[in-house]
């Protein structure tokens, strides 16, 4: 148990909290050079007011432990504070170890008043002393995330309003300007898009925010079948890249953001689950879907020609015609499949044979990979259906 301090000691303690008044110039500036360190987290706080805020919680903290009524113009100090440091951005941790700066301050004022003479006097009030800033430190932290809470709340709802006006407009074009300075980000930016089936949206919301804690900032938007994460480009794998969904990578300027969704939309259907598939590995699988359900006559004899064929055989047989087609080079494609050339050229003469194709002839092979693009077995697309 705590002894409670003589009557000499409380008279001498009276003396020493006036002194400390006195001596109030002195402490602000003491506290002023021990935030120096700090200074990266207050940038966007004036030396005015840093001054006048030290000297006013000193003050505050001086008549509680005086056990004087604080002054009327202080009695929500703490309150104040908090919420105008969350509106200039100032960092909770470096908020609160400045905060914590006032104990060090008091303290060290207290310690130089006392002496040799009184610090037996001194210790027995330390606890006061602590206690006194730690409920100071407390109400300030509360009213600090309280508003700051509120202001990402506030920012989130005019964000979203904003995206929502660049996803609706006309002409995003016209609008992008306006829009890009309510979004904070910049207009001509290079941007990158992920769209994420809604059943794998919680998954990928959890890392966007772990992402976020260390200021790669995403904004979301939420479709009827899936999510959308949009942010400037950052260098280096997607965050999201084991989520399945659709990534584009490179939307040069925020009015190109809705068109480029739209088209995320359109790919959606051909994502490859566990992963990110970007735009380029997918075009093909719709260009074939969208000219196969238009005019399926288009490709009908080829594709019914290919059911034909041994299975066995009519699977090395497109899959020496896809490869072939991805790096235009017999030799490539031997390499990759670990064949001879000579085996190469002969199923893509086969391929020839079959379909009526010509896979070395360029216009016959856009056709073929339109014809097989989508699935390449035309006898697994026909169960699909």
């Amino acid at each position: 148990m705590i002894a409670q301090p003589s009557a000499d000691t409380r008279d001498w303690w009276s003396v020493a909290l006036q002194r400390l008044e006195t001596d109030l110039p002195a402490l602000v500036d003491d506290f002023l050079a021990r935030l120096t360190r700090l200074r990266g987290g207050y940038a966007s706080v004036q030396e005015a007011d840093l001054r006048q805020t030290a000297h006013d919680t000193l003050s505050y903290l001086i008549a509680r432990l005086a056990g004087r009524p604080v002054p009327r113009g202080l009695v929500d100090l703490p309150q104040r504070l908090g919420v105008r440091r969350a509106r200039q951005g100032v960092d909770r941790d470096q908020l609160l170890e400045a905060v914590r700066l006032d104990y060090r301050v008091l303290w060290a004022g207290l310690v130089s008043i006392a002496g040799d003479a009184h610090a037996d006097e001194l210790v027995q009030h330390a606890e006061p002393v602590l206690t006194s800033v730690e409920d100071y430190i407390h109400a300030v932290q509360v009213a600090f995330l309280d508003e700051r809470e509120a202001l990402a709340s506030d920012s989130r709802t005019q964000e979203t309003r904003a995206f929502a006006q660049l996803l609706a407009a006309d002409d995003p074009a016209g609008i992008a300007a306006e829009i890009a300075a309510r979004l904070r980000f910049p207009a001509d930016a290079i941007f990158e898009i992920c769209l994420i089936p809604t059943f794998s949206a919680a998954d990928a919301r959890r890392i966007a925010i772990t992402f976020e804690r260390t200021r790669q900032r995403f904004f979301a938007w939420d479709f009827d079948d899936s999510v959308l994460f949009v942010r400037p480009r950052v260098a280096g794998d997607h965050p999201l890249t084991s989520i399945g969904g659709v990534q584009i990578s490179t939307v040069r300027g925020l009015a190109a953001v809705p068109p480029a969704v739209e088209f995320a939309h359109q790919l959606l259907p051909f994502a490859t689950p566990g992963r990110l598939s970007d735009e380029n590995d997918l075009w093909l699988a719709l260009a074939s879907d969208t000219v196969l359900s238009a005019m399926p006559q288009v490709f009908s004899h080829a594709r019914h020609a290919m059911q034909q064929v041994r299975a066995d055989e009519r699977a090395r047989l497109l899959d020496t015609f896809a490869r072939f087609c991805a790096n235009g080079s017999i030799k490539r494609t031997a390499e990759e499949m670990f064949v001879h050339r000579n085996t190469v050229v002969n199923r893509l003469q086969a391929f020839h044979r079959v379909t009526g194709w010509d896979p070395t002839v360029p216009a016959e092979a856009a056709r073929a990979l339109l014809a097989f693009g989508r699935n390449p077995d035309p006898i697994d697309q026909d169960r699909e259906s």
